[in-house]
This record gives C-alpha cells, sequence and structure tokens, in this order.
C-alpha cells in the first residue's frame, strides 16, 4: 500500500503541475473576489499571510515549502487522515471532514481568508487524492502552489 502510496507515473506529474496552476488562478480570483467585496479587510487578512515569512530569505522559505511543508502536511492530511476518515465516512464524508478539519488548523490566526483558501485547498487536493489513489500528485500540487503563491508570484 505504501508503494503504491509514492508511485511515480508521468500522469501524476501532469495532475501536479496543472493543479498547482489551476489553485493558483482559483486563489489569484478570490483574492480579487474577497477584494471587492470587502475592500479594506480582505486585503489585509491576505497581506497578514505573507508578513509571517518576513525576515527569512526567500530561496529558504522556498525549499521549505517545496521539499519539507508541502510533502509532510500531505502525508499527514490526505494519506493518514483523508485516508482513515474515507474508510470511516465514505469518499464524500471523508474528504469534507478532512478538508474541514485542515481549514479548522488555520483558526487560530482568526483569518477569515486564510480558512476559506485552507478548505478550497483542502477540497483540491483531498479530490486529487481521492482520485488518483496515490499522494505524489498532490504532494507535487502543494510544494509548488506553495513556493508560487508565498516566494515566486505572491498575489500581494
Amino acid at each position: 500500500d505504501r508503494k503504491s502510496e509514492f508511485a511515480i507515473k508521468p500522469e501524476h506529474l501532469v495532475v501536479g503541475i496543472l493543479s498547482a496552476a489551476v489553485l493558483y488562478g482559483v486563489f489569484a480570483l478570490g483574492d480579487f473576489v474577497m477584494g471587492q467585496l470587502f475592500p479594506g479587510f480582505a486585503p489585509q487578512e491576505i497581506s497578514d499571510v505573507y508578513a509571517r515569512k518576513i525576515g527569512t530569505a526567500p530561496w529558504i522559505v522556498a525549499l521549505l515549502l517545496l521539499f519539507v511543508t508541502g510533502p509532510s502536511e500531505e502525508i499527514f492530511w490526505r494519506g493518514f487522515l483523508q485516508k482513515r476518515l474515507v474508510k470511516l465516512m465514505g469518499p464524500i464524508g471523508g474528504l469534507l471532514v478532512a478538508a474541514a478539519i485542515y481549514s479548522l488548523v488555520h483558526i487560530w490566526t482568526f483569518n477569515l481568508s486564510l480558512l476559506l483558501a485552507a478548505f478550497t485547498a483542502g477540497l483540491i487536493w483531498g479530490f486529487i487524492y481521492w482520485r488518483a489513489k496515490c499522494l505524489v500528485p498532490v504532494i507535487i500540487s502543494h510544494s509548488l502552489w506553495s513556493a508560487a503563491i508565498f516566494v515566486f508570484f505572491p498575489l500581494h
């Protein structure tokens, strides 16, 4: 079972890269919509997320996101938690509850934009994992998306 979770296939690379790009587009659109709906509130919330990396060299942040954060979060959230929740609740229930829990661990920030973003990303990565039955595409997607949105092409 573990071997299939980490089996690298060409389609996993394609799905990982394309889903990271699509997710970036979803977040750019979400940033625009939130800015229109809540002009004084949403941009500040999103800027607060980016402020957490201040003082750390961008290349260190990028390496951590690519090779530590993305892989370790996906191994836990999808490879451990979602997998078990799906066994208990079925595919849809497991995916939704895993995405909700993934979102709720960000509650301590009191940042509505971050909670919505985490739920959205959790749904997308959870769906990819459910369909692929493999962690490789979600690790690639999460890692590339994180590095893109926080280091290479930040929205703020």
